[in-house]
């Protein structure tokens, strides 16, 4: 069962996931191949034509929330004040330390 918290962390990423891959300069193949789907996956998610699961939801989280642009971005969306992303150890504190120190932004 998906809770609100989980529909709005999903909801969070579809919507801005064409963005969180522009700053970062990464084409949908790229991200595919990162984080273990297919680049149509990528469209689908992007399109919301397809329904996020948990397991590319937490890829996705992760590979971006490693990046201190992207987690910036995350961040200023109000995506670590989020509960379920709080439960997979994502928060506020951790991207701060990230931003501060992040070396990988591709």
């Amino acid at each position: 069962m998906v809770d609100n918290s989980m529909k709005k962390a999903i909801e969070i990423i579809c919507v801005n996931l064409p963005s969180l891959r522009g700053m970062l300069n990464i084409t949908q193949q790229k991200l595919a191949e990162q984080i273990g789907t297919s680049r149509q996956g990528i469209i689908n998610f992007e399109h919301q034509e397809k329904k996020l699961t948990r397991s590319m939801l937490i890829a996705i989280v992760t590979y971006f929330s490693l990046r201190g642009r992207s987690a910036a971005f995350l961040k200023s969306l109000g995506l670590y004040k989020n509960s379920y992303i709080n439960s997979l150890g994502f928060d506020e504190q951790l991207c701060d330390y990230i931003i501060e120190n992040s070396t990988l932004e591709n």
